[in-house]
């Protein structure tokens, strides 16, 4: 009964002491839980909303231009890094594409870091998931990373909220989006390094300076434009904190005006810089190796102008819009035919909010605003454009232009996705000053509600997107899996006609995903020398080049054709009949019945699939490299010239050494020459090629496994009759012949 009183005794309206400690407690802890969670609840449903329909398609469609090339070569990136990580393996080489060789995608367009990201969506749901996880959360993540970096500069959270809407939702975000390029539509991680960064400006000490390595380091195996642009803003904000001073003076609260810098901001400036010094230390090994790839990167000057900002583009309102984007991208056309990535629009209503933030704010938002210009003229390559017009004034991206990786980023107007991040910590502070001056806190809500309703629809929508989703055939769903490859040797491939060399169209990348063989050529940002298709008999016949019926060669085609396929382990040839290339295929169709290779073992009205017979004899093959000029014939004779330089390519299956046997019928052009044979890196003989006639010539040598080439040269002579073109030596027989000398020799 006492118990029961006392209970009675307390007030209605306060539990019990015990419960009420509990009630705060859990109160205090849910509550940041749920406050973050509604953000990003917030970000997920205007992401939803600016790329609708893609959300009810999320695991059947992507948003892609141009039939989704690009998006279809992204969603390959994702499905290699989450299969090769599955297999416990780094995903930087393939042995998939431009077989047998493979490639180094390392520098290439791979995404490892969304591919990292997307792993569970994409090995649970498929690419086309994880390409659209990736999609999404490029908005949500960035969004929100943005919002808590813009809360911690300014300390205000509506404000904060517009500035991750601004950054995260700008016109240049949706152009990304629209264009299905993932490596720049994942601005995500930017604002992580930015906000790192300035955690260590402010504050240096080590542990944030390898924090911001490790993200500068991630940033760029997400994309290398990202990467490359977040050193540059890393010296910027350096410099920028070495030169421009804070906010205010503590003591009596006044503004700093400039004065040298003084030892403090010499330490953050240094500091500044050191993600730099992590960054290069991780990255050496590679770098030092693109000296032994120097076509790995390609040097991009001559068209860095063209694909650099024009002044004007930062002001434009959003091109995307379905209002007046049509009218817009008209008008533009009349001032700058033909250009190309040229939307770096910074938004109207960022532009507002950050002009306020400037003027209101002067004080704190004055190293934002120079970070804002530095990278806005950056973006604007190495001349000033306005209007359409170059008016050949240099700009600082003059003065880096040359430098090595510099000189190979081809699209300096991206740098604006930088300067959209320091327009959102403008904005934000531009923000704050508004709505601090509003009486109460319903009516900041609704202002700030408002705010974020005016830039999704004056500065972010683009009207529904426009989805691709491309139909596989069955056939490759029922494909047996690819043989297992053994240590540099081939283990078999598909060769996907047409096999699309050097020409942005993504696929047979999409049909790799399904069956996961190997196939010859590929698709890549920056394609390698890739010559297999070129001289490779049968491979260069079904290619589509004509099947060479009396050459100086032997064996000669189709039998050339026939041990080409064998040796290299082609199992599959497939035609691609939606590719609308009907004279093509019925060209191709005639060299195959040459080649003897039989009827399809599959066709429909989409594609028609042939083996490779496997009682064709699998052995070592030889055939014209390099260097060759066309066949000439006068009866009884046939020939070919070389020039300075020629190439033979052997190549062995086995996995023991064979001999083999050249032999030549070979005479000089007006004068006797020698002509010097070298096997790889190694001399085989040097022989004297007489004028008067043409000689038999004999070179034997051990072949070991795997691809080599014979290397000739001689002394060559310009030719009027050829205009002027220089030959040395001509051939009108070559035989290869390979004798087996027995396993483990």
């Amino acid at each position: 009964m006492m118990e029961e009183r006392r209970g009675r005794d307390l007030p209605e309206h306060q539990p019990p002491p015990l419960t009420g400690k509990l009630t705060l407690a859990v109160e205090r802890r849910w509550h940041p839980i749920a406050f973050h969670g509604g953000v990003l609840t917030l970000y997920t449903l205007l992401a939803i909303v600016v790329s609708w329909p893609l959300a009810p398609s999320f695991t059947s469609a992507m948003i892609g231009a141009v039939g989704g090339v690009d998006a279809y070569q992204c969603a390959w990136n994702l499905w290699w890094v989450a299969d090769s990580l599955r297999q416990g393996q780094l995903p930087f080489t393939t042995a998939l594409l431009y077989y047998p060789y493979g490639i180094d995608l390392f520098w290439q367009t791979l995404q490892f870091s969304q591919g990292v990201a997307a792993l569970p969506i994409t090995l649970l749901l498929g690419p086309l998931a994880g390409f659209n996880w990736t999609v999404l959360t490029s908005f949500v993540f960035g969004g929100y990373v943005t919002f808590l970096f813009a809360r911690r500069v300014t300390g205000h959270t509506q404000a904060a909220l517009v500035a991750g809407m601004i950054f995260a939702f700008s016109p240049y975000h949706m152009q990304k989006m629209v264009d299905g390029g993932l490596e720049v539509t994942a601005i995500q991680w930017l604002p992580c390094y930015c906000f790192a960064l300035y955690m260590l400006l402010e504050r240096p000490s080590w542990q944030r300076s390898l924090l911001s390595g490790a993200l500068l380091l991630w940033v760029s195996l997400g994309s290398w434009y990202y990467g490359l642009f977040c050193v540059l803003t890393t010296a910027c904000a350096s410099l920028v904190w070495l030169l421009v001073p804070g906010s205010v003076d503590a003591p009596g609260g006044q503004q700093q005006r400039w004065r040298w810098p003084d030892a403090k901001r010499w330490i953050s400036a240094v500091w500044g810089v050191t993600p730099l010094i992590w960054w290069g230390l991780v990255l050496a090994p590679r770098i030092i190796g693109l000296t032994a790839q120097p076509d790995a990167l390609w040097d991009m000057r001559s068209i860095q102008a063209d694909r650099s900002a024009d002044l004007m583009d930062f002001f434009l309102p959003n091109p995307l819009h379905p209002l007046w984007g049509e009218a817009l991208r008209a008008a533009r056309e009349q001032l700058y035919p033909q250009a190309i990535i040229w939307n770096v629009s910074l938004g109207w209503v960022g532009l507002a909010f950050g002009l306020v933030g400037v003027l209101a704010a002067w004080g704190h938002a004055r190293r934002w605003l120079a970070l804002l210009l530095l990278t806005m003229l950056l973006a604007m390559g190495p001349t000033l454009r306005m209007f359409g017009h170059n008016t050949g004034l240099p700009l600082p991206f003059a003065l880096i232009q040359n430098l090595p990786g510099i000189r190979s980023a081809q699209r300096p107007s991206h740098l604006a996705v930088i300067a959209s991040l320091m327009l959102a910590i403008l904005a934000a502070y531009g923000f704050a000053w508004l709505i601090q001056r509003l009486p109460t806190r319903s009516l900041r809500l609704a202002i700030t509600a408002g705010a974020l309703g005016l830039i999704l629809a004056f500065d972010t929508y683009a009207g529904p997107m426009q989805l691709v989703s491309r139909t596989v055939d069955p056939f490759y769903a029922t494909m047996p899996p690819p043989p297992a490859a053994a240590p540099g040797r081939p283990s078999g491939a598909v060769m996907p006609l047409p096999l699309y060399l050097n020409i942005n169209r993504s696929e047979n990348l999409t049909t790799q995903m399904v069956h996961h063989w190997p196939i010859l050529g590929g698709y890549v940002a920056r394609p390698p020398t890739y010559t297999f298709a070129r001289y490779t008999p049968g491979v260069r016949e079904l290619e589509g080049q004509l099947p060479p019926l009396d050459d100086v060669v032997s064996p000669g085609w189709p039998e050339s054709g026939q041990r080409g396929l064998a040796a290299y382990a082609i199992r599959y040839i497939t035609f691609d009949l939606t590719s609308d290339k009907d004279s093509y295929f019925a060209r191709v169709r005639h060299h195959a019945e040459l080649l003897q290779l039989g009827q399809p073992i599959f066709a429909d009205t989409q594609l028609e699939v042939y083996e490779v017979p496997q009682t064709w004899p699998v052995g070592p093959i030889g055939y014209l490299g390099a260097g060759w000029q066309d066949l000439e014939q006068a009866p009884p004779y046939r020939w070919r010239w070389m020039g300075e330089q020629a190439e033979l390519q052997l190549f062995n299956p086995q996995d023991y050494p064979v001999r083999a046997t050249i032999e030549f019928l070979a005479a000089s052009y007006q004068q006797d020459r020698p002509l010097d044979l070298r096997l790889d890196t190694n001399i085989l003989a040097q022989i004297n090629i007489p004028t008067d006639g043409p000689q038999m010539q004999h070179l034997s040598f051990l072949l070991e496994p795997g691809e080599h080439r014979v290397h000739l040269s001689a002394p060559a002579t310009p030719d009027g009759q050829r205009s002027n073109m220089p030959i040395s030596v001509r051939v009108f027989a070559l035989s290869f012949r390979f004798t087996e000398l027995g396993k483990g020799l």
